[in-house]
């Protein structure tokens, strides 16, 4: 195994051609890694910043854009080589034991409970033949019509509206009325789970998936929140994002390979046949994570310690293995979804469902600390096209 190359940050900054503080903020957004040095100093990895540079960030190796046009600040989440943190709590220990209200609450700096208020009323009925995200698209925009103040900016206010809003979408995506009761039992009963172990499974997995720093969606949501759009519009938004098929369907994707192993014999088969055809392995490898996605770590964990009978669950740890040996990625959450969905015999597009129904609770946080900012998002670009002679 090769050794990693360090740079203190004085070289780090300067390969990047910026300044300290710009190159701390990659670091606090996950793009290059950091590692305690001699002293009180730190090293940074060496190949996440020239991967950094060759990409072409903003400030990497070229002029500064102005000061916050490419860094946003955030006191949600951080992402940790273990795993994100939210508020200051390990997201892999809150999946243990807390619900996605309990999260929600965390999240939003809530003093009240917002969830102590009744369910919305139900939606008008969505046109028939919509996917799930675009009958959650359909249920925020028509929110004015149960809301009359939905247009509402009041501080006071917001969290519940979120938690409103969050149980209309829910039910949007089950098809069920609004109801009052927990998220994962809402989707338990929906889907049929009746098993306590299997029950812990969703509410684990909606915990998991619940935030995740400035991912597309995130980004989308807070660019709509900086211009004053109301919550449900800046969902709306978010929704939008996260139907595209690299980020909310993922975990179809990996369905559609996963379905064809069904015994240990087929793993060798599958995988080789995916590599040999030039195929990416969806579910393995992260824009983030270098090595495994935590998420997808604590998620497998406890689908192994629920001691499921099912053959899928029982080969889960030679599918990793194999498909580590010949893609060199690591699992993510999407795999580890998509393997459950498996497992506990859950409806198509049961990991699309839950990792949405998790995420609005992200989307929700990142809204509502974008209102609290006077500033209205407008990234820089950098120019590479022709100049005028």
């Amino acid at each position: 195994m090769k050794a990693p190359i360090y740079l203190s940050a004085r070289e780090a900054a300067a390969e990047l051609g910026v300044r300290r503080a710009t190159l701390y903020a990659y670091v606090s957004r996950g793009l290059i890694r950091s590692t305690p040095g001699p002293g009180r100093e730190r090293r940074y990895h060496a190949d996440d910043v020239r991967r950094l540079r060759e990409r072409g960030e903003p400030g990497a190796g070229s002029a500064e854009p102005p000061a916050g046009a490419g860094v946003l600040e955030t006191r949600l989440t951080l992402i940790t080589d273990e795993g994100p943190v939210y508020r200051g709590q390990p997201a892999l220990a809150l999946a243990r034991s807390s619900s996605l209200e309990a999260v929600a609450t965390l999240l939003w700096d809530c003093s009240d409970d917002p969830f102590a208020a009744p369910a919305p009323p139900e939606s008008p009925a969505a046109p028939a033949g919509l996917r799930p995200v675009e009958r959650g698209i359909a249920a925020f925009a028509a929110w004015p019509l149960a809301d009359r103040a939905a247009y509402t900016m009041a501080p006071r206010l917001l969290a519940e509206k979120g938690a409103g809003l969050l149980r209309a979408a829910v039910a949007a995506l089950l098809q069920q009325p609004p109801s009052a009761e927990p998220i994962h039992r809402q989707i338990a009963v929906a889907w049929g789970v009746r098993d306590v172990k299997q029950i812990d499974l969703l509410r684990a997995a909606l915990v998991l998936s619940a935030e995740h720093e400035f991912n597309t969606s995130a980004f989308a949501v807070r660019c709509a929140a900086s211009t004053r759009a109301p919550l449900h519009a800046a969902l709306i938004s978010g929704l939008g994002v996260f139907s595209g098929p690299r980020h909310g369907a993922a975990s179809d994707r990996v369905d559609g390979w996963l379905a064809r192993i069904t015994s240990e014999e087929h793993i060798e088969r599958v995988l080789q046949e995916l590599l040999l055809n030039g195929e990416a392995l969806s579910g393995f490898g992260h824009q983030i994570y270098r090595g495994a996605d935590p998420r997808a770590v604590c998620l497998l964990e406890l689908i192994a310690e629920a001691q499921l009978d099912h053959p899928l669950a029982r080969i889960l740890p030679k599918i990793v293995e194999t498909a580590e040996a010949l893609f060199g990625q690591a699992p993510n959450i999407d795999f580890a979804l998509a393997s459950m969905r498996r497992i506990l015999g859950l409806p198509p597009s049961a990991g699309m469902v839950l990792f949405c129904s998790g995420r609005l609770v992200g989307w929700i946080a990142h809204a509502l600390e974008q209102y609290q900012s006077p500033d209205k998002i407008r990234p820089r670009a950098v120019y590479v096209g022709e100049r005028p002679r």
